[in-house]
């Protein structure tokens, strides 16, 4: 495994990460037992990850955690979670209560089995919610750190929403936060202009998530949203060919899309840990080696940004 500094947090963290939400939540969504996914978490540690990264709403993820990391010793992992300050109710935003956040984080140690978490996050926080979410809660959160319920702060973006990254700049502007988590991919690498730098500059840690996802792990939804990018002005109608039209990243020792995937999400250096969600051993052996291995060729990482680098969207979901 590679390691590399989480930020001004000083951790060191593993270039891959293992993340119970997504469209698995360690198997949840996909009927996967509890043991099997806890041996999932135990193959991880085995590996060499260090990063695991849950959230309170994620259903019983941080419960698998704490399950699967009983008897681990307590310095052999960086663990993060997450509380949402706002919630969708009647098709507008609400903040939750003052107290919320306490409530939320003391549950999550609970559950996790744990005295502190490494990094405690605010969760999907859209750009309408973010100064109101700070007004709120800011200090709360301050006022947990110094009672040393967690270390580092962090914040996440919602990243189907907010594809300009609106939030995480405002955030990052503001100085706030230890670390972000940040959806970036090979088809929308805009965060490479418009977040890498401000968090470079402030030393802030990079954690990557919607690194591939269905467009990248399913040629069929592949060639939908390439598609779908030629039909909207995105791409050129003859940038690339309609069947197969990342297969020219598959060649000397990249053995698919997926895998090109997550060396592009990896290779850029504002990068602390690309998050990898499964709950399938053979998926998250297969994700580390991709990651691990040889690099994306300088000329195929160049091409990657030419096409796609001015999209400031999801486009991976």
């Amino acid at each position: 495994m590679q390691y590399r500094r989480f930020g001004r947090t000083d951790l060191q963290v593993s270039v891959v990460g293992l993340g119970s939400g997504g469209p698995s939540q360690l198997g949840q969504k996909s009927g996967v037992p509890a043991a099997a996914a806890v041996r999932v978490v135990r193959r991880a540690l085995d590996l060499g990850i260090n990063l695991l990264d849950t959230s309170a709403s994620y259903g019983e993820s941080e419960a698998l955690l704490g399950r699967a990391l009983q008897d681990v010793p307590r310095d052999r992992y960086v663990l993060a979670t997450k509380f949402h300050p706002a919630v969708h109710e009647a098709g507008k935003l609400t903040l939750r209560p003052a107290g919320a956040l306490t409530q939320s984080l003391e549950r999550s140690l609970q559950r996790l089995g744990v005295d502190y978490v490494d990094v405690f996050q605010f969760h999907g926080v859209a750009p309408e919610a973010y100064r109101p979410a700070m007004e709120r809660f800011l200090s709360e959160a301050r006022h947990a750190q110094e009672q040393g319920k967690f270390r580092f702060l962090g914040i996440s973006e919602v990243y189907v929403n907010d594809g300009p990254h609106a939030m995480l700049r405002a955030a990052l502007a503001d100085n706030h936060f230890d670390t972000i988590m940040v959806g970036y991919n090979l088809l929308a690498p805009g965060v490479e202009r418009v977040v890498f730098p401000a968090a470079q500059r402030q030393d802030v840690g990079v954690m990557i998530m919607f690194a591939v996802r269905r467009a990248l792990s399913r040629p069929d939804y592949l060639v939908e949203t390439i598609a779908a990018l030629k039909d909207r002005g995105l791409l050129a109608a003859d940038a690339l060919p309609h069947d197969d039209p990342l297969g020219w990243l598959v060649h000397d020792g990249v053995e698919s899309v997926t895998s090109a995937a997550y060396k592009f999400a990896a290779a850029h250096p504002a990068v602390s840990s690309v998050l990898s969600g499964t709950a399938n051993l053979s998926h998250l052996e297969e994700n580390v080696r991709s990651i691990l291995g040889s690099p994306l060729p300088a000329a195929d990482r160049a091409r990657v940004l030419d096409l796609f680098g001015h999209i400031e969207e999801c486009v991976v979901e």
